[in-house]
């Protein structure tokens, strides 16, 4: 039985019920988590194939190597990646600042767009507490998968999309994860044909995939969801998908490499 780290967000829905209807999950096994719960389990060898943020990847490219064509991006707004902030403040004065602990990718975008774009020179905390809370005590936060679909609902509240603000920034896409192996990847060559298989049945079924959001309980409208769906969320890395990663990777370096805002856990 193969084990594979897989998101469990809104965002990866349509792909895990395309596999499902494709029978994309025969002999394997989906080992669910937040972005940061996937990157640990391939790092530790709990699972053999993983949907892994794209920082932790290019932070481990020994370990880990690319299934490449397929991860998740967006080319835009993509609605589940957002700082927010009390709309009595505003970023650009943001000191401190809370980072979900989640995701690796996310933080580093976050830091890039406060500092790069809305020029904010803020210490950061990673923080695991509810929303409403944090937005008490921090200035600004960030906010990442169906937490992020939330917080776009609460009152009182300005957010920032990150989907938008990075190709406002860079005029790519940004890609948030891709999919990555122990080790060769040749022995899972098989894996992108089900994964190919499992976005064109999602491509054509939106109305069975929004239904389904909303019997789970999503915290979005009918109409959100059926534009996050269709419009947000991308799962085929081309040439532009491509290029955006390699720029955010180049961003990324460079933030890690000189003296940006601290983090504390």
């Amino acid at each position: 039985m193969l084990r594979v780290g897989f998101i469990d967000y809104l965002n990866c829905l349509p792909l895990r019920l395309g596999l499902e209807a494709s029978g994309g999950l025969e002999g394997v096994e989906l080992v669910g988590g937040t972005p940061a719960e996937v990157n640990a389990a391939l790092l530790s060898g709990e699972v053999e194939l993983g949907l892994v943020s794209s920082a932790s990847w290019a932070r481990n490219r020994d370990r880990l190597k690319r299934l490449e064509g397929y991860g998740i991006a967006s080319d835009g707004l993509v609605m589940s990646v957002l700082l927010a902030t009390r709309e009595d403040r505003s970023l650009p004065e943001a000191r401190r600042v809370a980072l979900t602990n989640e995701s690796a990718t996310s933080h580093s975008l976050a830091r890039l767009m406060l500092e790069r774009v809305y020029g904010a020179s803020p210490l950061y905390e990673v923080v695991s507490t509810r929303p409403a809370k944090v937005l008490v005590e921090h200035d600004a936060a960030l906010f990442i998968g169906d937490t992020a679909l939330r917080v776009r609902r609460m009152g009182g509240v300005a957010v920032y999309d990150l989907g938008e603000a990075w190709e406002r920034f860079a005029g790519l896409p940004m890609v948030y994860a891709v999919w990555a192996s122990r080790g060769d990847p040749t022995p899972y060559a098989f894996w992108r044909e089900r994964v190919a298989r499992a976005v064109s049945w999602a491509g054509e079924h939106l109305d069975e995939i929004v239904a389904e959001a909303r019997r789970l309980g999503a915290p979005a409208a009918e109409e959100d969801l059926r534009t996050y769906f269709s419009s947000c969320i991308g799962y085929r890395l081309g040439a532009r998908e491509e290029e955006g990663l390699e720029r955010y990777l180049s961003e990324d370096e460079l933030l890690t490499s000189r003296v940006y805002g601290k983090v504390s856990a």
